[in-house]
Protein backbone atom coordinates (compact mmCIF):
# COMPACT_ATOMS: atom_id res chain seq x y z
CA UNK A 1 0.00 0.00 0.00
CA UNK A 2 1.34 2.87 -1.09
CA UNK A 3 1.58 6.34 1.49
CA UNK A 4 -0.06 9.38 0.38
CA UNK A 5 2.31 12.24 0.32
CA UNK A 6 0.13 15.91 0.77
CA UNK A 7 2.72 18.34 -1.67
CA UNK A 8 1.76 21.89 -1.48
CA UNK A 9 1.87 23.46 -4.74
CA UNK A 10 4.27 26.75 -3.88
CA UNK A 11 8.57 27.18 -4.63
CA UNK A 12 9.67 25.99 -1.64
CA UNK A 13 9.95 22.19 -1.45
CA UNK A 14 8.33 21.00 1.72
CA UNK A 15 6.41 17.27 1.07
CA UNK A 16 4.84 15.71 3.99
CA UNK A 17 3.27 12.59 4.64
CA UNK A 18 0.74 11.13 5.57
CA UNK A 19 -1.15 8.29 6.23
CA UNK A 20 -5.21 8.50 5.55
CA UNK A 21 -7.02 6.38 7.67
CA UNK A 22 -11.04 6.20 8.33
CA UNK A 23 -13.62 5.94 10.97
CA UNK A 24 -17.01 5.29 10.87
CA UNK A 25 -19.31 7.33 13.73
CA UNK A 26 -22.21 5.77 13.14
CA UNK A 27 -21.56 3.12 16.06
CA UNK A 28 -24.93 1.43 15.55
CA UNK A 29 -24.05 -0.36 12.04
CA UNK A 30 -22.39 -3.57 12.55
CA UNK A 31 -18.64 -3.42 11.14
CA UNK A 32 -18.52 -6.51 9.77
CA UNK A 33 -20.50 -4.84 6.67
CA UNK A 34 -17.28 -2.81 6.31
CA UNK A 35 -14.01 -3.12 8.31
CA UNK A 36 -12.75 -5.79 5.36
CA UNK A 37 -13.51 -3.55 2.45
CA UNK A 38 -11.22 -0.49 4.14
CA UNK A 39 -7.66 -1.65 2.90
CA UNK A 40 -8.90 -2.36 -1.19
CA UNK A 41 -10.77 0.89 -0.61
CA UNK A 42 -7.76 2.45 -0.34
CA UNK A 43 -7.60 3.33 3.50
CA UNK A 44 -4.16 2.48 5.44
CA UNK A 45 -5.60 3.15 8.83
CA UNK A 46 -8.77 2.23 10.91
CA UNK A 47 -9.64 4.05 13.68
CA UNK A 48 -12.02 2.11 15.91
CA UNK A 49 -14.58 3.75 18.26
CA UNK A 50 -14.72 2.04 21.19
CA UNK A 51 -18.46 2.20 22.16
CA UNK A 52 -21.52 0.39 20.32
CA UNK A 53 -21.16 -2.31 18.01
CA UNK A 54 -17.36 -1.14 17.23
CA UNK A 55 -16.24 -1.63 21.61
CA UNK A 56 -13.47 -4.37 21.41
CA UNK A 57 -15.15 -7.43 22.99
CA UNK A 58 -15.68 -10.90 22.02
CA UNK A 59 -16.31 -12.24 18.63
CA UNK A 60 -15.94 -8.60 17.97
CA UNK A 61 -12.35 -8.91 19.02
CA UNK A 62 -11.48 -11.47 17.47
CA UNK A 63 -11.97 -9.67 14.17
CA UNK A 64 -9.90 -6.84 15.11
CA UNK A 65 -6.84 -9.48 15.58
CA UNK A 66 -7.58 -10.92 12.29
CA UNK A 67 -7.55 -7.38 10.58
CA UNK A 68 -4.49 -6.80 12.64
CA UNK A 69 -2.33 -9.79 11.57
CA UNK A 70 -3.65 -10.02 8.22
CA UNK A 71 -3.48 -6.24 7.08
CA UNK A 72 -1.28 -3.36 6.91
CA UNK A 73 -3.71 -1.54 8.29
CA UNK A 74 -2.73 0.83 11.54
CA UNK A 75 -5.23 0.83 14.33
CA UNK A 76 -5.93 3.57 16.20
CA UNK A 77 -8.36 4.26 19.19
CA UNK A 78 -11.43 6.26 19.99
CA UNK A 79 -12.11 5.66 23.31
CA UNK A 80 -15.91 5.80 24.00
CA UNK A 81 -17.48 9.45 24.36
CA UNK A 82 -21.03 8.81 24.66
CA UNK A 83 -22.39 9.33 28.22
CA UNK A 84 -18.63 9.78 29.24
CA UNK A 85 -17.84 12.92 31.11
CA UNK A 86 -13.71 12.79 32.55
CA UNK A 87 -14.18 16.53 33.44
CA UNK A 88 -17.80 15.47 36.00
CA UNK A 89 -17.60 17.11 39.39
CA UNK A 90 -19.96 14.21 40.35
CA UNK A 91 -16.75 12.10 41.56
CA UNK A 92 -18.60 8.73 40.64
CA UNK A 93 -19.66 9.35 37.41
CA UNK A 94 -15.78 10.58 36.80
CA UNK A 95 -14.35 7.53 38.18
CA UNK A 96 -17.23 5.95 35.74
CA UNK A 97 -16.04 7.50 33.06
CA UNK A 98 -12.33 7.11 33.42
CA UNK A 99 -12.95 3.72 34.21
CA UNK A 100 -14.74 3.26 30.45
CA UNK A 101 -11.80 4.71 29.27
CA UNK A 102 -9.00 2.49 30.69
CA UNK A 103 -10.97 -1.20 29.58
CA UNK A 104 -11.67 0.81 26.11
CA UNK A 105 -7.89 0.96 26.42
CA UNK A 106 -7.19 -2.85 28.06
CA UNK A 107 -9.28 -4.36 25.52
CA UNK A 108 -7.71 -2.76 22.05
CA UNK A 109 -3.94 -1.41 23.05
CA UNK A 110 -2.24 -5.03 21.96
CA UNK A 111 -4.17 -3.93 18.02
CA UNK A 112 -3.27 -0.41 18.33
CA UNK A 113 -0.35 0.85 16.93
CA UNK A 114 0.72 4.38 18.47
CA UNK A 115 -2.38 6.47 20.66
CA UNK A 116 -5.80 6.78 21.61
CA UNK A 117 -7.99 9.74 21.27
CA UNK A 118 -10.12 11.14 24.26
CA UNK A 119 -12.82 13.68 24.00
CA UNK A 120 -11.37 16.75 27.34
CA UNK A 121 -15.55 16.30 28.86
CA UNK A 122 -18.19 18.25 29.31
CA UNK A 123 -20.11 21.01 31.59
CA UNK A 124 -23.02 19.89 33.48
CA UNK A 125 -25.59 22.70 35.02
CA UNK A 126 -23.17 22.18 38.20
CA UNK A 127 -20.25 21.91 37.02
CA UNK A 128 -20.94 25.19 34.63
CA UNK A 129 -21.03 27.25 38.22
CA UNK A 130 -17.28 25.96 39.00
CA UNK A 131 -15.49 25.55 35.97
CA UNK A 132 -12.15 25.60 37.44
CA UNK A 133 -13.07 22.33 39.36
CA UNK A 134 -14.23 20.78 36.10
CA UNK A 135 -10.72 21.66 34.73
CA UNK A 136 -9.19 20.26 37.46
CA UNK A 137 -11.08 16.72 37.10
CA UNK A 138 -10.68 16.70 33.02
CA UNK A 139 -6.80 17.41 34.32
CA UNK A 140 -7.09 14.32 36.76
CA UNK A 141 -8.81 12.00 34.10
CA UNK A 142 -6.05 12.64 31.71
CA UNK A 143 -3.11 12.31 34.01
CA UNK A 144 -4.72 8.78 34.93
CA UNK A 145 -5.15 7.98 31.41
CA UNK A 146 -1.92 8.64 30.51
CA UNK A 147 -0.22 6.58 33.36
CA UNK A 148 -2.48 3.91 32.21
CA UNK A 149 -1.93 4.05 28.22
CA UNK A 150 2.14 4.56 28.85
CA UNK A 151 2.32 1.17 30.77
CA UNK A 152 0.47 -0.40 27.08
CA UNK A 153 2.74 1.92 25.12
CA UNK A 154 -0.05 4.24 23.87
CA UNK A 155 0.04 8.08 24.14
CA UNK A 156 -3.03 10.44 24.73
CA UNK A 157 -4.34 12.60 21.51
CA UNK A 158 -6.89 15.29 23.07
CA UNK A 159 -9.05 16.66 20.72
CA UNK A 160 -10.55 19.86 20.11
CA UNK A 161 -14.41 19.65 20.25
CA UNK A 162 -17.12 21.50 17.89
CA UNK A 163 -19.54 24.80 19.11
CA UNK A 164 -21.47 23.48 21.20
CA UNK A 165 -21.30 25.66 25.06
CA UNK A 166 -21.27 22.81 27.34
CA UNK A 167 -18.52 21.56 25.22
CA UNK A 168 -14.44 21.80 27.09
CA UNK A 169 -11.68 22.05 25.15
CA UNK A 170 -13.11 24.16 22.09
CA UNK A 171 -10.58 26.39 21.78
CA UNK A 172 -6.59 26.43 21.56
CA UNK A 173 -5.88 27.83 24.41
CA UNK A 174 -8.33 25.49 26.46
CA UNK A 175 -6.60 22.49 25.44
CA UNK A 176 -3.25 23.99 26.34
CA UNK A 177 -4.36 24.58 29.47
CA UNK A 178 -5.10 21.02 30.04
CA UNK A 179 -2.57 19.12 28.14
CA UNK A 180 0.29 21.45 30.12
CA UNK A 181 -1.76 20.36 33.78
CA UNK A 182 -1.12 16.57 32.89
CA UNK A 183 2.30 17.24 32.37
CA UNK A 184 3.26 14.12 30.94
CA UNK A 185 5.72 12.62 28.01
CA UNK A 186 2.97 10.54 26.65
CA UNK A 187 -0.02 13.18 25.83
CA UNK A 188 -0.55 15.39 22.77
CA UNK A 189 -3.02 17.48 20.83
CA UNK A 190 -5.64 15.58 17.74
CA UNK A 191 -6.61 18.59 15.72
CA UNK A 192 -10.09 17.69 14.71
CA UNK A 193 -10.34 20.27 11.22
CA UNK A 194 -14.67 20.27 11.07
CA UNK A 195 -14.45 20.79 14.86
CA UNK A 196 -12.23 23.84 14.10
CA UNK A 197 -14.66 25.49 11.37
CA UNK A 198 -17.22 25.44 13.47
CA UNK A 199 -15.30 27.53 16.64
CA UNK A 200 -13.14 29.71 13.63
CA UNK A 201 -9.87 28.70 14.69
CA UNK A 202 -8.91 26.58 11.97
CA UNK A 203 -5.61 28.75 11.68
CA UNK A 204 -5.23 28.58 15.49
CA UNK A 205 -5.24 24.95 16.10
CA UNK A 206 -2.69 23.96 12.51
CA UNK A 207 -0.99 26.98 14.13
CA UNK A 208 -1.19 25.99 18.04
CA UNK A 209 3.28 25.99 18.25
CA UNK A 210 2.86 29.55 17.87
CA UNK A 211 0.81 29.96 20.93
CA UNK A 212 2.61 27.37 22.68
CA UNK A 213 6.23 25.83 21.59
CA UNK A 214 5.38 22.85 23.58
CA UNK A 215 2.12 21.54 22.08
CA UNK A 216 2.69 19.05 19.56
CA UNK A 217 0.00 17.59 16.94
CA UNK A 218 -0.48 13.72 17.01
CA UNK A 219 -3.31 13.08 15.33
CA UNK A 220 -5.69 14.45 12.91
CA UNK A 221 -9.44 14.06 12.20
CA UNK A 222 -11.08 15.38 8.98
CA UNK A 223 -14.84 15.62 7.62
CA UNK A 224 -16.95 18.47 6.25
CA UNK A 225 -19.60 20.74 7.28
CA UNK A 226 -20.24 24.53 6.97
CA UNK A 227 -19.11 26.01 9.64
CA UNK A 228 -22.04 25.47 12.39
CA UNK A 229 -22.94 22.26 13.34
CA UNK A 230 -20.62 19.07 13.07
CA UNK A 231 -22.01 17.03 9.93
CA UNK A 232 -19.60 14.81 9.52
CA UNK A 233 -19.93 14.86 5.39
CA UNK A 234 -17.33 13.63 3.02
CA UNK A 235 -14.63 16.09 2.00
CA UNK A 236 -15.79 18.46 -0.32
CA UNK A 237 -19.37 18.48 0.28
CA UNK A 238 -19.22 21.16 2.78
CA UNK A 239 -17.53 24.68 3.48
CA UNK A 240 -13.97 23.91 4.57
CA UNK A 241 -11.25 25.31 2.41
CA UNK A 242 -9.89 22.36 1.90
CA UNK A 243 -6.07 23.76 0.20
CA UNK A 244 -5.84 26.03 3.40
CA UNK A 245 -6.28 22.62 5.50
CA UNK A 246 -3.86 20.91 3.42
CA UNK A 247 -1.26 23.71 3.34
CA UNK A 248 -1.52 24.31 6.81
CA UNK A 249 -1.16 20.56 7.73
CA UNK A 250 1.98 20.90 5.65
CA UNK A 251 3.37 23.49 7.16
CA UNK A 252 3.04 21.43 10.75
CA UNK A 253 5.03 18.93 8.91
CA UNK A 254 2.89 16.46 9.97
CA UNK A 255 3.27 12.97 9.27
CA UNK A 256 0.76 10.64 11.24
CA UNK A 257 -2.35 9.54 10.66
CA UNK A 258 -5.19 11.72 8.74
CA UNK A 259 -8.72 9.94 9.98
CA UNK A 260 -11.85 10.74 8.01
CA UNK A 261 -14.30 10.53 10.40
CA UNK A 262 -17.68 9.79 8.20
CA UNK A 263 -21.09 8.13 8.52
CA UNK A 264 -20.62 5.83 5.10
CA UNK A 265 -17.32 3.98 3.48
CA UNK A 266 -19.01 5.51 0.15
CA UNK A 267 -18.51 8.94 1.82
CA UNK A 268 -15.05 7.66 2.82
CA UNK A 269 -14.22 6.35 -1.07
CA UNK A 270 -15.42 9.59 -2.21
CA UNK A 271 -13.34 11.82 -0.05
CA UNK A 272 -10.13 10.11 -1.23
CA UNK A 273 -10.90 10.72 -4.74
CA UNK A 274 -11.52 14.24 -3.44
CA UNK A 275 -8.32 14.20 -1.51
CA UNK A 276 -6.54 13.20 -4.64
CA UNK A 277 -7.68 15.43 -6.95
CA UNK A 278 -6.79 18.36 -4.29
CA UNK A 279 -2.83 17.79 -4.48
CA UNK A 280 -2.42 14.68 -2.79
CA UNK A 281 -0.13 12.38 -4.96
CA UNK A 282 1.00 8.84 -4.43
CA UNK A 283 4.23 8.56 -3.01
Amino acid sequence: MQVLSLERKCKRKSVMKVKISFSLVDACRNPLEWMYRLEDAGFQGWEIIGEGLQKVEGEFKERVREIHKTTPLVLSLHAPLSDINIASVNERMWEESVRQVKESIANTYEFVDDLCVVHPGIFSPLSIQMPEKAVQKAVAGLTALCDFAADRGLRIAVENLPSVDMMLGRYPDELIQLVRGVNRDNIGICVDVAHAHTTKTMDEFLNIKAKAEDMEIIHLHASDNFGAEDLHLPLGKGSLDWKKVLNGINDTEYEGLVVLELYTMEGGIESLEFLERKSVKKG
